[in-house]
């Protein structure tokens, strides 16, 4: 079963990620291809490498993220200017720290519109979970909201993940 082929389709399906996502991470090597003529088919093996469970901090940072999502797609503009802004002025604030890499990515990201941001925002992959923590995101949600949403988060991990934490 490990060795089954998938369709690119598939595998965006699977890991909740656009196909042309799936078609990226295969042209940059990042996933195994096995070529069957002109089509690509992807092993089992690399989905189940890829899919992650998430420790409370990254499902509770994508539980945010999702809402940035929602206020993105009200006002994509505004969230992607607030998004910039936030990133230039951490770039200034960190010199030279690692996180600049994290902030060439987002910048990257952000260039190339709202459907990458959102593609990002939205995914389990590792590389997006660890992008999320050096979001440029801030202040994209009203207070109440994100208050709500983490309100939201925790009664979601009590239910769900029997933690004994019940704090941000």
């Amino acid at each position: 079963m490990d060795d089954d082929l998938l369709t690119s389709g598939e595998v965006a399906r699977m890991l909740g990620v656009s196909r042309q996502h799936v078609v990226d991470l295969c042209d940059r090597g990042e996933v195994e291809v096995v070529r069957t003529g002109k089509h690509r088919r992807i092993p089992r093996r690399e989905v189940t490498r890829r899919v992650q469970t998430l420790t409370r901090e990254q499902e509770r940072s994508l539980w945010l993220h999702r809402a940035v999502v929602g206020q993105m797609m009200l006002d994509p503009d505004g969230v992607l200017s607030r998004a910039r802004d936030n990133l230039l002025r951490r770039r200034e604030v960190h010199r030279g720290a690692v996180a600049q890499a994290y902030f060439d990515v987002w910048s990257e990201t952000l260039d190339r519109g709202v459907d990458a941001v959102v593609e990002t925002l939205l995914s389990r992959a590792p590389a997006a979970c660890e992008l999320r923590q050096n979001s440029p995101f801030a202040g994209a949600l009203e207070p109440d909201d994100r208050l709500r949403v983490l309100e939201a988060f925790r009664e979601h991990w009590r239910s769900h993940h029997d933690d004994p934490l019940v704090g941000d």
